[in-house]
C-alpha cells in the first residue's frame, strides 16, 4: 500500500510539474491519443480477472469519440463564449445529409460531400448568430432560438422527398461514388479503422479548440464569456467574435455528422436532428467542465461507456440501467459542478481546470493545461 501510495505521488508530481513548462500541453496531447490509440488492442487485455472488452466495444468507443468531435467543437463556441447552444444537432445533421445526398444522387466522394457540408454547417452557422446576435439574445432566450433551428431543419428534411422524408437516406455502396472500400470512401470493413478515423478528426478538432484558446481571440472570447459589457468597453466587438466561434464550431459539428452518415447505415431527420442528439453533444462539456479542452474528451469517456456498461450490467430489468445512469450524472453534478475535470485540483494534480478558477478570480488567463 505504501509502496502504490508512493508511486501515486510521484505521478502526481511529474504530471504537475508538466504545468509549469511551454511543453506540457504538447506533452500531455501526446500521451492522451497515443492512450486512445492504444484503446482497442486493451479491451483484450485482463487484468486481475477484469477486463474492458466485457463492458465495451470498438463501436462503442467510435460512438463515444463522435461526441467527444462534437463535444469539443461545441466547445468552442458554448464553453468559451458562455452562449449555451442547445442547437448543435443542426450542423450535425447537415453535415451528414449534404455528405450522403451528394453521394447517392451525384457519386461525389464522401471526402468533398465532408467539406461541402462543413461550410454549408458554417454558413447556417454565421446566418444562426446574425440572427441571435444582431438582436442580442443571451441566456435562456439564445438556447431556445438554437433549439428551434434543429427543429426547423428536422422538419423540413422530414417532408422533402429529396432527402428521404422521414424514412431517410441509406449508406451509399463505395461503388456509387467510384470507389472501394477504405480511406478514400471513407468506409470500411471493420471498426477499428473507423475508431481512428474519428480519432484522427478529434485529434485536428482537439488541436484547433486548444489553438483558439491559446491565442488573442481565445482571450477575447473568455473576456466575452465573463463580461461581455465590459470586453467591449475595452475596444473588442462581442459580436464579431461570437460570429467566429459560431462558424467555426458549426463547421467542425457539421464534420461529425459526414462521419456518422459513413458509419451507420442510415440516417433519418428525428435522430441526426432530435432532441437526444442535441444533449449527447453537449453532454460531454457539461460533464467534463465547460470550456475545458481535455475535460470534454473525459466527459465523453465517462458518460458513453458508462450507459453502455450499465445497460449490459442489468440486462433482465428494463430501464434500471437508464434510472441509474441518470442518478449518476445528477451526482456528478451535484459534486462536481466545475465538471470532472476539476477532480485534479482536489486530488493535487495541479491546475486541471483553470478555466473556471478564472471564472472566479477574473484574473488569470488560459494556461498550457489545456
Amino acid at each position: 500500500m505504501t509502496s502504490d501510495r508512493a508511486s501515486f505521488a510521484r505521478a502526481r508530481d511529474t504530471y504537475s510539474r508538466l504545468n509549469g513548462t511551454p511543453y506540457g500541453a504538447t506533452v500531455k496531447l501526446v500521451v492522451g491519443f497515443a492512450f486512445l490509440a492504444a484503446l482497442p488492442q486493451l479491451l483484450g487485455v485482463s487484468i486481475l480477472g477484469f477486463s474492458l472488452g466485457a463492458f465495451l466495444s470498438v463501436n462503442v468507443l467510435i460512438v463515444t469519440l463522435v461526441y467527444a468531435t462534437a463535444g469539443q467543437a461545441w466547445n468552442i463556441m458554448s464553453g468559451y463564449t458562455g452562449y449555451f447552444s442547445f442547437g448543435h444537432a443542426a450542423f450535425f445533421g447537415v453535415g451528414a445529409y449534404v455528405t450522403s445526398k451528394l453521394s447517392v444522387a451525384f457519386g461525389i466522394n464522401p471526402w468533398i460531400g465532408l467539406l461541402v457540408g462543413a461550410l454549408v454547417a458554417g454558413v447556417i452557422g454565421l446566418a444562426v448568430g446574425f440572427l441571435n446576435f444582431r438582436y442580442d439574445l443571451r441566456g435562456h432566450y439564445f438556447a431556445l432560438a438554437t433549439f428551434a433551428i434543429a427543429l426547423l431543419l428536422q422538419v423540413v428534411v422530414r417532408n422533402m422527398e429529396e432527402f428521404g422524408a422521414a424514412v431517410g437516406i441509406y449508406r451509399p455502396f463505395p461503388g456509387d461514388y467510384g470507389a472501394e472500400f477504405g480511406l478514400v470512401a471513407m468506409q470500411f470493413r471493420e471498426p477499428n479503422s473507423y475508431y481512428y478515423l474519428i480519432l484522427s478528426f478529434l485529434l485536428v478538432v482537439t488541436v484547433v479548440a486548444w489553438l483558439i484558446k491559446r491565442s488573442q481571440i481565445g482571450y477575447y472570447l473568455f473576456a466575452i464569456r465573463e463580461n461581455e459589457d465590459a470586453a467591449a468597453s475595452l475596444g473588442i466587438s462581442p459580436f464579431r467574435y461570437k460570429m467566429f466561434a459560431i462558424g467555426t464550431s458549426a463547421f467542425f459539428t457539421a464534420w461529425c455528422g459526414a462521419f456518422w452518415s459513413m458509419y451507420v447505415e442510415i440516417i433519418r431527420p428525428s435522430t441526426v436532428f432530435g432532441l437526444t442528439r442535441n444533449v449527447e453533444i453537449l453532454l460531454p462539456s457539461v460533464i467534463g467542465g465547460v470550456g475545458s479542452v481535455p475535460g470534454t474528451i473525459i466527459g465523453s469517456f465517462l458518460v458513453f461507456p458508462l450507459s453502455e456498461a450499465l445497460r449490459v450490467s442489468f440486462p433482465d430489468i428494463p430501464g434500471l440501467d437508464t434510472v441509474v445512469y441518470g442518478i449518476a450524472l445528477v451526482l456528478i453534478a451535484l459534486l462536481l459542478p466545475n465538471g470532472v475535470i476539476s477532480l485534479g485540483d482536489r486530488l493535487g494534480w495541479g491546475e486541471s481546470d483553470e478555466v473556471n478558477r478564472e471564472s472566479m478570480s477574473g484574473e488569470e488567463r488560459p494556461s498550457d493545461d489545456d
